[in-house]
């Protein structure tokens, strides 16, 4: 039976932005959810509100994708400090990540990446569950992930690799059933003697999804319905491990949240049938075997590997190569008939493909500017000149603006990064963690006499951005068939203020007086500063400054009132 450390709460379902509506309005029947770590602990807005909800209802278990905890470089501090943070707020009765590596150099590859089963390797992962661990101040899960190549110079099989690492470091493990499927198709392996030699003792979670068969290998893409082999191997599993908390993991192709009930159900039907039967001592048993390397060389350093693989990648070119790194060429095992080097195009049109995605997402109107094709080939472009540095892929487009500011397209689309920084613009507004917001009636608190000396803060979620043309409009259109699209670019410039009002990102158009205003404000002057420039603007005419103040104050864009003048005074909430 799995450990007494590991809860067995029945069968949950990922928590998908999809899904918010029918998960908050009805409550379903569920056992428990599982979060993405990096969807929330990089976002004060609606997810993290979202989250918290689901939170008060169910279980949480958190499921990380960025801790690269088999990298060669440093742990990422901020990342474990954002982490613990959303541990902490959260309490989920599981932390997870992958048995992996993203990214080397200091850059991010956004891919779960295979290392070779080698006593370096062990060694390394193990020393930095450990960090991972005492940092978090709890145990941690880590799961087996699907690969496309393996190593030739790897000593011992996956499952005595993974085994070993929880062993060392007291980890658990999370079983990912489908994974083992897929590695024992792709690599010629029985997947039923996987399972047979992982201690129970040590299994804290198994997830479940379905894949996708290229061909010559498979493919894990959790698009698709678990196929019935999976399905056997998940009551193999359980009939070694004991009943042990279920996902059912879907990512793309993400179906309505009743399919997802029925696919709950059944892995629930299963997970029943071993509840309270406890293992006999030969389940327990783990028959732990090394195997010596297939290649017979020297072992190529974990470094070697991680640099070279990161060139494949990024490249996609295997004469663009380091000197350091020509000396792994071969040392990946043949797949499939082709090979091992073949293979690694798997990765290497991921590492695009992912990047494409993100950007998707945030820069939707660019997007319907450009067309899909335009879009395509320009967001291919970037992955490869812009190496990402972020370990949340939501923020990879951090300079996609600048990026589009050296391309052909700027001067066909002159508009078009004006409109991509105000994507950007509402993208980190709808992220920002907001504060609490200065109240009205501490207006009535302020002393007339001081506003002159007013340094006013303002959510991190506010945003300025001025532009000769008009990209606010642009923007609205961004769901419409470009056909349909009719906006006059002529002599019209736009001042507008992003902001979020709880969870919600707003866009208003600003006259030039108000931007003005506002712009000193943000940039730190004091309220007397500014309306010295305003009067001169003005002509003597007299400006509802304090009717846009109120109105800011509000609608919560205000933190609290500073006197630059009387530094012991501040006014907040």
């Amino acid at each position: 039976m799995a450990s007494d450390s590991f809860l067995a709460l029945g069968c949950g379902l990922g928590l998908r932005s999809q899904h918010y509506p029918v998960i908050t309005e009805t409550w379903p029947k569920v056992d428990w959810f599982e979060a993405i770590s990096e969807n929330y602990m990089d976002t004060g807005g609606r997810p993290l509100q979202i989250l918290e909800q689901v939170r008060h209802h169910y279980p949480i278990a958190l499921h990380g994708t960025a801790l690269s905890v088999g990298s060669i470089d440093l742990l990422n501090q901020n990342y474990l400090k954002r982490l613990r943070k959303l541990v902490d707020r959260i309490d989920p009765f599981i932390v997870s990540d992958h048995l992996c590596w993203s990214g080397v150099d200091g850059e991010v590859l956004h891919d779960l990446l295979p290392l070779p089963f080698t006593e370096e390797a062990l060694q390394h992962v193990v020393g930095r569950v450990n960090q991972v661990q005492e940092f978090l101040g709890r145990r941690i899960l880590l799961e087996n992930v699907s690969t496309y190549v393996t190593y030739k110079h790897s000593m011992m099989p996956e499952w005595e690799f993974l085994t070993k690492i929880a062993r060392r470091s007291g980890c658990g493990i999370l079983l990912d059933v489908n994974n083992i499927y897929v590695n024992a198709v792709n690599h010629k392996f029985d997947p039923r003697e996987y399972l047979k030699n992982i201690p129970a003792k040590f299994v804290g979670q198994i997830h479940l999804a379905g894949h996708t068969d290229m061909g010559s290998f498979l493919f894990d893409t959790h698009s698709a319905p678990i196929i019935d082999s999976v399905w056997e191997l998940y009551r193999e599993a359980l009939s070694l491990l004991g009943p042990v908390s279920t996902l059912i993991e879907w990512d793309e192709n993400i179906p309505q949240f009743e399919h997802l009930l029925e696919e709950a159900e059944k892995a629930k039907s299963i997970y029943k049938q071993f509840i309270g039967k406890p293992l006999t001592a030969e389940q327990v048993k783990t028959a732990e075997r090394a195997i010596h390397s297939k290649n017979g060389g020297t072992p190529v350093s974990l470094l070697d590997v991680q640099k070279w693989m990161k060139l494949r990648i990024q490249l996609q070119d295997e004469n663009n190569e380091s000197p350091a790194a020509v000396s792994t060429r071969g040392f990946l095992n043949p797949q499939g008939g082709v090979a091992g080097e073949e293979r690694m195009s798997v990765y290497a049109n991921g590492y695009p493909a992912r990047i494409q995605e993100s950007l998707k997402e945030v820069y939707e109107a660019v997007h319907q500017v450009l067309g899909d094709d335009q879009f395509s080939e320009i967001c291919h472009v970037y992955a490869h000149q812009y190496p990402s540095h972020d370990y949340n892929l939501n923020f990879v487009g951090r300079y996609f603006p600048e990026f589009l500011q050296g391309s052909p397209f700027s001067k066909a689309f002159p508009f078009l990064v004006d409109l991509a920084k105000l994507e950007w613009l509402i993208w980190e507004s709808f992220h920002a963690f907001d504060e609490q917001p200065f109240q009205p009636h501490q207006l009535a608190e302020v002393p007339a006499e001081d506003w002159e000396h007013a340094r006013v803060i303002f959510q991190p979620s506010v945003k300025l951005i001025s532009s000769a043309w008009p990209i606010l409009d642009i923007w609205r259109t961004r769901r419409q068939r470009s056909e349909e699209v009719k906006v006059d670019l002529m002599n019209r410039s736009q001042q507008i203020l992003v902001g979020r009002n709880k969870d919600q990102v707003r866009c208003e158009l600003l006259d030039q007086t108000q931007a003005v205003l506002l712009s000193g404000l943000l940039s730190g002057e004091n309220l007397g500063n500014v309306c010295e420039k305003l009067s001169e603007m003005a002509d003597e005419k007299e400006l509802p400054i304090a009717a846009w103040f109120s109105n800011w104050v509000k609608e919560g864009l205000i933190v609290r009132c500073e006197f630059i003048e009387k530094t012991a005074t501040h006014y907040s909430s």
